[in-house]
């Protein structure tokens, strides 16, 4: 069934951030953007199969030791390695989201990514038009 009018399953995890100004969503890749403080903080995914099912928690591959240890059921994200996924299967799903989340509230500076600026493209140049009467 399509999503247009339904919420997405994992909106929840995001709540807590919501109240803050700060906090906006996009549309990534058929999945949920949330951003928290200028950050993007987590991605929600809701696709048919892992590793797109769960939460994407983006951060640098220099934080992923410390995130694994302080949260064991996260993996490296087979497909954007720099990234860390938290699968929607697990038993402790749940609660391992939730206490990310407080993570993120407090600060931890590990989870999070500062988005890209776009690069601006330059307008096209229109074709001149042929002179008239030729």
């Amino acid at each position: 069934m399509p999503r247009k009018n339904r919420p997405h399953p994992h909106a929840w995890v995001a709540e807590p951030l919501q109240d803050d100004i700060s906090y906006m969503e996009k549309k990534m890749f058929g999945c949920l953007a949330c951003y928290y403080r200028g950050k993007m903080v987590l991605v929600l995914a809701d696709q048919l199969r892992r590793p797109w099912r769960g939460v994407l928690l983006p951060t640098s591959r220099e934080f992923q030791p410390s995130l694994i240890r302080d949260f064991p059921v996260l993996k490296s994200h087979p497909v954007l390695g720099k990234w860390l996924y938290l699968p929607d299967d697990l038993e402790e799903f749940e609660e391992t989201a939730s206490s990310l989340v407080e993570a993120i509230q407090r600060g931890d500076e590990r989870l999070g990514i500062e988005p890209k600026e776009r690069k601006k493209t330059k307008p096209r140049k229109k074709a001149k038009a042929a002179p008239r009467g030729f």
